[in-house]
């Protein structure tokens, strides 16, 4: 269905879905090399001679907060491989299935939050499908 004014379109949101799919993967991986990384930076405080506890705390709590966000892109990736196997059934409902509610509501949720460009366009598609209404609740 071709619309002018930027409406739903199926074949826009599958490519969409399918590139933030590869985009959290990547972003995913670059965490994890950084993650390793950083955790060689804290045992190297951790090591030397007097410790730097509290410079390794930091780093450490840094460390945990990116391993919370690698799990987080994991989980979005999931959602999104899950709405792109069930677009069919999204593009012939009226309103949302009753159980992709949660996934379409997970990624509308963490369109904001999360630096991945994709979102803010499938965002904007479910918004087109299901209405603003949709989208504040």
């Amino acid at each position: 269905m071709f619309d002018m004014f930027g409406g739903y379109s199926e074949n826009k949101l599958k490519p969409q879905l399918k590139m933030a799919v590869h985009r959290f993967q990547m972003a995913s991986n670059k965490k994890s090399a950084l993650l390793k990384q950083s955790m060689r930076d804290v045992a190297v405080l951790l090591a030397e001679d007097p410790p730097k506890e509290e410079k390794a705390r930091i780093k450490a709590e840094a460390l945990i907060r990116d391993d919370y966000m690698i799990e987080a892109y994991d989980i979005l990736s999931l959602t999104c491989e899950l709405l792109s196997e069930r677009l069919k059934l999204i593009s012939f409902s009226k309103e949302c299935p009753p159980d992709l509610i949660s996934s379409v509501a997970t990624l509308i949720y963490a369109a904001p939050r999360v630096d991945i460009p994709e979102l803010q366009e499938i965002r904007r598609q479910f918004r087109a499908k299901f209405g603003k209404k949709f989208e504040e609740n």
